[in-house]
C-alpha cells in the first residue's frame, strides 16, 4: 500500500472514530415506547439535563483519550446560618409614664402603637416601617427644658440604633429571605437561570428600601411586603450554588483526566494533529464551546448578581453582622471564585492538549465562560 493510500485510510478511520464519539444518542425503540419514555422524562429530565450533558462530555473526553474518567468530587453548598446565629439584639427604649407624657405631642401615636399587644409582636416589615415613622416623628419634637432636650437626645440615639437593627432583621432574619437563601434539594435548571432568579433582584430592591429608610425616608409595609413576596416566590439561591458546584466539579475532573493522559503519553509527537487529536478537538468545540460554555456563562453571571445583592444587603445598615452571617457571605463569594478557578484549569488543560498538536484554542473560547 502506498504512503498516500495509508494516510487516506488512517484519515477515514479517524473520521469514522470521530463520528462514533461525537454523534448524538438517538432513540431506536418503537413509537409507543418512545412516547412513554418521553412522558416520564417531562418531569425529571429537565433537571437532570445539565448534569447529563456534563457527564456525557466527561465520558467522551476520557473515551477519546483512552483513560479512565477522573473521579468527580462535588463540594457542599454553604448553609444559611440558623436564625439565632444571625439575630442582633435590638436596644430597648424604656420611658417612665411621665417621660412618655412629655413627648405625647410628637410621639403619642407611635408610643401607643409600640406598647400595644400587636406592637410587641410586629412582623419584620411592619416593624421597619414603624421605626421609619418614629424617626420622622422625632424630627418634630422640640422640648423646651434642658432635661427634656437631654432625654430627646437619648431617645434619638436609641431609636436610630433600633431603625438599623430593624432593617438588618428584615434583610437577614425574615422568613422570606430564609426561604430564598435556605437549602435547596436540587440544582437550579438552566431554564430557571436564563430567566433570572427574581429573588436576587428582590433582595437588591429590599436592600435599597432599607437603605432609604435608614436615610430618613418613611417606608410603608406594603412596599416592603411586595419585595418579600417576590423573594418567597423565587427559586432558591442554594439551587444556583448547587449548579455552580456541579460545573466546578466536572470541569476540574475533566482537566485532571486530560492531564492524566498527557502525563502518561503525548497525544501528538509533533505539533500537527493526528486523527485522535482531531476527534478531541471536535469533542471540545461541539460539546463544550457550543453547548456547555454558554450555560457556564449564565451560571457565572447569576452568581455575580447574587454576590452583589448580598453585599448590598450587608451595606444597607450600619448594624454589624454576626460572624456566622459574614462567614456565609464569604462562602458564597468562594463558590464563585472556585468555579472560576476550575474553569481556568479546564481551559489550561485543553490548551496543553491542543497546543501539543498545533491546534491551540482561542483563550476567549475556552477560558472565560462568559
Amino acid at each position: 500500500m502506498s504512503n498516500g493510500a495509508a494516510t487516506q485510510q488512517a484519515q477515514q478511520q479517524g473520521d469514522s472514530h470521530a463520528a462514533s464519539i461525537t454523534q448524538q444518542r438517538v432513540w431506536r425503540g418503537r413509537g409507543p415506547v418512545w412516547l412513554l419514555v418521553a412522558a416520564a422524562c417531562t418531569a425529571g429530565c429537565q433537571d437532570a439535563g445539565l448534569e447529563h450533558r456534563l457527564e456525557d462530555f466527561h465520558g467522551r473526553v476520557s473515551h477519546v483519550l483512552e483513560v479512565d474518567s477522573h473521579p468527580v468530587q462535588i463540594r457542599s453548598v454553604p448553609a444559611y446560618p440558623r436564625r439565632r446565629l444571625r439575630r442582633v439584639a435590638a436596644p430597648e427604649l424604656r420611658l417612665s409614664p411621665g417621660e412618655a407624657l412629655r413627648f405625647r405631642g410628637c410621639l403619642g401615636r407611635e408610643l401607643g402603637e409600640r406598647n400595644s399587644i400587636l406592637g410587641q409582636v410586629m412582623q419584620p416589615s411592619i416593624r421597619l416601617a414603624y421605626e421609619t415613622r418614629v424617626a420622622a416623628a422625632l424630627q418634630d419634637c422640640a422640648p423646651e427644658t434642658a432635661a427634656d432636650q437631654a432625654l430627646l437626645k437619648r431617645i434619638r440615639q436609641v431609636k436610630a440604633r433600633s431603625l438599623q437593627v430593624a432593617g438588618y432583621d428584615l434583610l437577614f432574619a425574615s422568613e422570606e429571605v430564609e426561604s430564598f437563601l435556605g437549602v435547596a434539594a436540587r440544582p437550579a435548571s438552566m431554564d430557571e437561570l436564563r430567566q433570572g432568579l427574581t429573588g436576587t433582584q428582590a433582595l437588591s430592591d429590599l436592600a435599597a428600601l432599607v437603605r432609604h429608610g435608614g436615610e430618613g425616608e418613611v417606608l410603608t409595609p406594603a412596599e416592603l411586603v411586595a419585595a418579600l413576596r417576590r423573594l418567597r416566590e423565587s427559586r432558591q439561591a442554594a439551587g444556583l450554588i448547587r449548579t455552580a458546584r456541579l460545573f466546578e466539579a466536572q470541569l476540574a475532573a475533566i482537566a485532571a483526566t486530560i492531564h492524566q493522559r498527557l502525563d502518561a503519553r503525548a497525544l501528538c509527537l509533533q505539533p500537527r494533529p493526528t486523527p485522535k487529536a482531531r476527534v478531541a478537538e471536535t469533542v471540545f468545540y461541539k460539546f463544550y464551546v457550543q453547548q456547555i460554555q454558554p450555560d457556564l456563562g449564565v451560571v457565572q453571571r447569576a452568581l455575580a448578581a447574587l454576590e452583589h445583592a448580598l453585599d448590598q444587603a450587608l451595606a444597607a445598615t450600619t448594624t454589624e453582622p454576626t460572624g456566622a452571617l459574614v462567614a456565609y457571605v464569604d462562602a458564597v463569594h468562594s463558590v464563585h471564585h472556585q468555579l472560576l478557578e476550575a474553569s481556568r484549569a479546564h481551559a489550561r488543560a485543553w490548551q496543553r492538549l491542543l497546543g501539543q498538536c498545533g491546534r491551540m484554542p482561542d483563550r476567549s473560547d475556552s477560558e472565560s465562560g462568559t
